[in-house]
């Protein structure tokens, strides 16, 4: 057997470094976790006051549907972004970042809105 080939087949396995995080993908991980906590305390809120509404026996449907119709714009917006040519062209972290900028003020500025004004 050639020694070349024994050698890359039953050799220890090298150890590559992680890659380096750079700024830009820090900044974008903080935007995304920002999103999604926001977007958690929200569904939340919306959980409760349908649940309240079921136990007052209130219709609840027109308030899901306006709050899960307002959802699906959200994402069909940063879909629409994603696939847009110029966006596709981006490199995947400068692409990540430019969508959490996208994403993150409304559900954070609702989120804050609602936090102040239940207290």
């Amino acid at each position: 057997m050639d020694t070349r080939a024994y050698n890359a087949l039953y050799r220890p396995a090298r150890l590559t470094p992680p890659p380096r995080r750079t700024a830009v993908e820090l900044l974008a991980t903080g935007l995304w976790v920002l999103t999604m906590t926001s977007l958690a305390w929200l569904g939340f809120l919306v959980g409760m006051t349908a649940l309240w509404c079921v136990a007052e026996g209130a219709p609840v449907g027109g308030f899901l549907l306006r709050c899960s119709a307002g959802l699906c714009g959200g994402a069909a917006v940063l879909v629409a972004v994603r696939l847009a040519p110029g966006v596709r062209r981006m490199s995947a972290d400068m692409r990540s970042l430019l969508l959490a900028a996208l994403a993150c003020p409304l559900p954070l500025v609702l989120a804050i809105a609602t936090w102040f004004a239940a207290q």
